[in-house]
């Protein structure tokens, strides 16, 4: 199981890559995974080889040009869903920050106040992430 989970982190963390590389994704995601594996059998460590193979060989088997457009859009209304949420929670505590000062609460409007902020900046972030996720497919539908 342990060396399952390597491999699929390997794998995952080659997720992160620039849009010329993900429109090439099924063949980066093999030569990473081969680099990988050279660097284990260097270091002699025969589990993470042997993880490293089996995932080799399921890109090999499963990744196509469609499964990668598919993973990119599945991303894409992963991050939007995740934003719609966030924007409920800006309201919602928007709503309490409201009924606070309208109480005048200053121990609740602080904590607030504080909770608006770090939820503005967590959707930002989601933001971030779900423009550069639109690019990534933009680039792949091309």
């Amino acid at each position: 199981m342990k060396k399952l989970i390597t491999a699929l982190a390997v794998v995952a963390s080659i997720g992160a890559m620039t849009s010329v590389q993900a429109a090439e994704s099924c063949a980066a995601k093999a030569s990473a995974l081969e680099k990988e594996i050279r660097i284990a059998q260097h270091f002699g460590n025969a589990y993470k080889v042997a993880g490293l193979k089996k995932a080799l060989a399921e890109v090999k088997a499963h990744c196509t040009n469609s499964s990668v457009l598919a993973d990119a859009q599945k991303d894409v209304s992963k991050l939007e869903k995740k934003l719609a949420e966030k924007r409920e929670d800006i309201a919602e505590v928007q709503a309490d920050l409201r009924e606070a000062q309208r109480k005048g609460n200053i121990k609740k409007i602080a904590k607030y106040k504080s909770k608006l902020a770090e939820k503005q900046a967590d959707l930002r972030e989601i933001q971030q992430d779900l423009n550069r996720a639109r690019a990534e497919l933009a680039a792949l539908k091309k």
